[in-house]
């Protein structure tokens, strides 16, 4: 038998993310502070930047959280994407499955991450508890937020963001609305100085 033909079963049966790729993409973070820890998806990946890790892939975005003594907390999300290496795969319904179960069918979308860290403020200044509670109650209540700034009515959640923020209820459903994740929505409404 050809030889050629013996390599096609072979080569249907491959998951092209997974044999190219991995199961994990390779990041570095740099930042303009030294001993930044970094997080991902809640898990500590790096004790002390600059530093390259291997992080599994997956098909959600990545959440970064940078923490270092004395400095605020920089929160970013990585969006993810197909993994072009993946489209091999259109000859096997095995090998689509294979990298999809494997996270090898995605790719963050950023290589290398710059985190700028920014100096805390004392504890003591009223201006970081009241920004401290708009950025948690953005967090923690985004869908309820998000749903009533896309229907157009001011429901309990407006109206308490309003209060804790001082800004017209159209302004902050404008904000609410521009903004595709809570992290974003947290920076949005509480900017920098």
């Amino acid at each position: 038998m050809n030889k050629k033909f013996m390599l096609l079963p072979i080569l249907a049966l491959t998951a092209c993310g997974t044999v190219f790729n991995g199961s994990s993409q390779s990041i570095r973070f740099e930042s303009n502070v030294k001993n930044v820890s970094v997080y991902a998806n809640g898990a500590l990946v790096c004790s002390q930047t600059p530093c390259q890790v291997d992080i599994d892939r997956g098909s959600g975005a990545l959440t970064i959280i940078a923490k270092a003594k004395g400095y605020e907390d920089n929160i970013q999300q990585i969006k993810t994407n197909i993994n072009t290496v993946s489209w091999g795969n259109l000859s096997s319904v095995y090998s689509w499955t294979t990298d999809f179960a494997t996270g090898s069918m995605w790719k963050y979308a950023q290589d290398g991450i710059y985190i700028n860290m920014k100096k805390a403020r004392k504890t003591a200044d009223a201006g970081f508890e009241k920004l401290s509670r708009i950025r948690h109650f953005a967090l923690h209540n985004y869908a309820a937020l998000r749903h009533e700034a896309a229907s157009g009515t001011s429901g309990e959640y407006l109206q308490t963001l309003q209060t804790l923020s001082d800004q017209k209820p159209a302004e902050l459903a404008a904000v609410i609305n521009a903004a595709p994740t809570e992290a974003l929505l947290a920076n949005r409404l509480t900017p920098e100085d």
